[in-house]
């Protein structure tokens, strides 16, 4: 559900409440501001060209593109590009408490909706102290689809900085949220 824009935690009635069918699924968090995950979901004709025009404005010196600590002008260009390449977003927030058992219910919505998406692959950032977990809740939550998933670091995965380019926008509010807006077709609340 896209989120209107006088009440960003309400879903605007207008649009269509669907996910695009097997995409491709890339999944970031962030933690300033509360807990949220944002999935950037690019259609496998996009894959390709997606990479190498995200690649492209990676800084010189860098591995990867990280919107902390980034500056504007490269923002602004990483959200032209995901707008040019089609991709769709899903927000999850979390309101539990802080911890674990945030990301575990961001991380089993998530997979809960690539699933009913089915889409192709899911690839989480991976974070090597819980990625154990990540596993077991995926798999709890995968294993009866044809949906695979995988861990991989930024510099590995450049589509994984679609997905932190949505989260860190969506968690900075104001005027970065209304520019990453008209890409975020669901959002969630999970306690």
């Amino acid at each position: 559900m896209r989120p209107t824009d006088s009440n960003p935690h309400k879903p605007d009635p207008q649009t269509v409440d669907e996910l695009p069918r097997r995409a491709h699924v890339f999944i970031d968090e962030s933690k300033s501001r509360g807990y949220l995950m944002a999935a950037a979901f690019v259609h496998p004709k996009h894959l390709q060209s997606l990479r190498r025009a995200l690649r492209q404005l990676r800084p010189r010196g860098r591995r990867s593109v990280h919107f902390n600590g980034a500056r504007d002008e490269l923002r602004h260009a990483v959200l032209d590009v995901l707008t040019a390449h089609e991709v769709t977003a899903m927000v999850v927030l979390s309101t539990a408490r802080r911890g674990l058992q945030q990301r575990e219910m961001c991380v089993r919505k998530l997979a809960q909706c690539c699933a009913a998406a089915e889409a192709g692959v899911v690839v989480l950032d991976l974070d090597e102290s819980v990625v154990g977990k990540d596993r077991r809740w995926l798999y709890e939550e995968l294993h009866k689809s044809e949906t695979r998933y995988d861990h991989l670091h930024r510099h590995e995965e450049p589509l994984l900085w679609a997905a932190d380019a949505v989260a860190w926008a969506w968690q900075r509010s104001g005027s970065w949220r209304d520019r990453v807006r008209p890409l975020v077709i669901r959002l969630h609340e999970v306690s």
